[in-house]
C-alpha cells in the first residue's frame, strides 16, 4: 500500500515538474506560443490522469482514485478553457479503451469532481485561495469519486469500508502535496520574472536600462533609417531642490509614461541614467523624427505634473539632441554625437531639439 502511495505522489510530483520546466524554459527562450504551451500544459495533466489510471488498473486491489486529482487541480488553478479538453480527452480515450460500461465510473470519478472544481474557480477562487475551503472541497470531491466502489462493487466496498480513514487522509495528502508544489513554483517563476524584468530594465521607471537598450537597438534588422535621441529635463536639479527627491523620481516616472504614450510603438525607449532618457526612432527621413519629437517636447512642456501630495508644480520642459545611426560606426558613436547635439540645446536656451542645425519651437 505504501509504494502505490508513493508512486501516485511520483506521478503527480512529475506532472508537476514537467509543468514547471515548460513554463520556466519558455519563459526564457519562447520556444512555444501562449497557446502552444497552454495546449502542452493541457496534455501533460491528461497524460499524468491515464497514467494514474492506469497504475489503479495494474494494482486492481487498490482504490484510492488519486486519478481525480490532476484534472481537479487543473480546474481549481486555471478554469474552463483548460480543464474541459483535458477532461475531453482522458474521457474519449477511456470511452474507446472500455465502452459505455464505464460511464458511471467516468461520471463520478472525472466529470463531477471536475465540474464542482470549476465551480468553486468561479465562485471562490477570483476572491481568495483559503486552504479551509479547499480542504472541504477535496472531501466532498473525494466522497463522489468513491460512489462507484460503493454502488457497483460489494467487495472494495467492505475494504473501502475498513480503510476509509486512510483512503480520505491519502487523498488529502497528494492534493495538498501538489497544491503545495504548484504554490512554490509559482513563486518561483514570479521571481525569475521579476529577476529577469529588473535585469533588463531601470527599477524607477521600468524602461529599459542601457544594456538592454543597446542589445535590443542592435538586434533590429535592416529597414528604415535609426535615428539615436537623448533627451533631458530642464533644471531637474531645481525640482529635486525645492520639491524633494521622491517627488523628482514621480516626476521621472510620469515623464517615462508620457513618452511611451505620446511616441509611436516603432521606438525603443531607455532611461540612459539620472533625468536623461535616451530614445531610437525609427521612422524613414530626419524631417519624420524631428516631428515625432516635437510632438513629444510639446506634450512634456504642456503637461501638468504634481506632487505625490497634489500641489501642482510648474511645467516642465525638456531638452533633445538627436543624431542619425550609422550601422557601420556603431551606436556608442550615435550617442556621442546626440549627446554632444544635447549639450548644444542647453547652452542655446533649452526647450528645443538640435539636429546638427539647432531647431527652435515657435
Amino acid at each position: 500500500m505504501i509504494l502505490f502511495i508513493l508512486a501516485n505522489i511520483g506521478i503527480l510530483l512529475l506532472m508537476h515538474l514537467f509543468i514547471q520546466a515548460l513554463y520556466l524554459q519558455n519563459d526564457e527562450e519562447k520556444y512555444f506560443s501562449a497557446n502552444q504551451v497552454k495546449w502542452l500544459h493541457i496534455l501533460i495533466v491528461s497524460l499524468a490522469t491515464i497514467s494514474l489510471f492506469d497504475l489503479l488498473a495494474i494494482n486492481s486491489g487498490q482504490n484510492w482514485n488519486w486519478q481525480t486529482l490532476p484534472l481537479v487541480i487543473l480546474a481549481m488553478l486555471h478554469g474552463t478553457s483548460y480543464a474541459l479538453p483535458a477532461l475531453c480527452f482522458v474521457v474519449a480515450w477511456r470511452w474507446i479503451l472500455e465502452g459505455e460500461g464505464t460511464f458511471a465510473s467516468i461520471l463520478f470519478e472525472w466529470m463531477l469532481p471536475t465540474f464542482l472544481s470549476l465551480l468553486y474557480y468561479h465562485f471562490k477562487l477570483k476572491k481568495g485561495f483559503h486552504y479551509i475551503q479547499v480542504f472541504f472541497l477535496f472531501s466532498f470531491i473525494w466522497l463522489i469519486s468513491q460512489f462507484p466502489i460503493l454502488l457497483f462493487s460489494p467487495f472494495n466496498g467492505e475494504v473501502f469500508q475498513k480503510e476509509t480513514f486512510i483512503h480520505f487522509l491519502s487523498f488529502q495528502l497528494g492534493a495538498l502535496l501538489l497544491l503545495f508544489f504548484i504554490h512554490l513554483g509559482k513563486k518561483q517563476l514570479q521571481l525569475i520574472r521579476k529577476l529577469r524584468f529588473y535585469a533588463d530594465h531601470d527599477p524607477l521607471t521600468h524602461l529599459y536600462n542601457m544594456r538592454k537598450f543597446v542589445e535590443v537597438v542592435n538586434s533590429q534588422k535592416q529597414g528604415p533609417s535609426y535615428y539615436i535621441a537623448m533627451l533631458d529635463i530642464d533644471f531637474f536639479k531645481r525640482i529635486n531642490d525645492t520639491y524633494g527627491h521622491q517627488n523628482g523620481d514621480e516626476v521621472l516616472k510620469k515623464l517615462a509614461a508620457i513618452i511611451k504614450e505620446v511616441l509611436p510603438e516603432r521606438i525603443i525607449v531607455g532611461r540612459y541614467g539620472g533625468e536623461e532618457f535616451i530614445i531610437c526612432i525609427m521612422v524613414y527621413n530626419e524631417k519624420e523624427a524631428v516631428t515625432l519629437l516635437e510632438n513629444l517636447r510639446g506634450a512634456i512642456a504642456q503637461h501638468t505634473f504634481y506632487t505625490i501630495d497634489g500641489t501642482e508644480m510648474p511645467h516642465i520642459t525638456v531638452s533633445i539632441g538627436l543624431a542619425r545611426l550609422n550601422r557601420q560606426t556603431g551606436i556608442e558613436k550615435a550617442i556621442e554625437q546626440a549627446d554632444q547635439y544635447l549639450y548644444i540645446a542647453k547652452q542655446i536656451g533649452r526647450n528645443r531639439i538640435v539636429f546638427q542645425q539647432p531647431i527652435i519651437p515657435s
